[in-house]
């Protein structure tokens, strides 16, 4: 089961999740994405289900999942991805947009 949270409190627990998802797409990430190591970036997972096979190492793990607004990471939490994930926490009031400036003064973010 999923946990829904919003950015602000995602960027007071960022340092509490083993991954953090980037469900943005390869334009968004190319923009600016957070530059850390617990973080990957998988295009569009609400959109390619199958993309989930490569994610089997993190069914033990405490998981974020972000993208731009919340829209995206909402149909991934609501997917297949809560079966995967028992400790599964998803942005959805907010996202990427929302935190980037937050995260920016607390993180290095890696800009094209």
């Amino acid at each position: 089961m999923a946990t829904f949270i919003t950015a602000a409190e995602a960027k007071q627990r960022l340092d509490e999740f083993d991954v953090i998802l980037d469900v943005r797409s390869q334009g968004e990430w190319d923009a600016g994405h957070l530059q850390l190591p617990s973080v990957r970036h998988i295009e569009n997972l609400h959109q390619h289900p199958e993309k989930l096979a490569g994610l089997s190492d993190i069914n033990n793990k405490k998981v974020l999942v972000h993208c731009g607004i919340g829209k995206r990471a909402e149909m991934v939490g609501m997917g297949n991805l809560k079966d995967l994930v028992p400790n599964l926490f998803v942005v959805i009031e907010g996202g990427y947009s929302h935190f980037s400036l937050a995260f920016l003064l607390l993180h290095k973010i890696r800009r094209f």
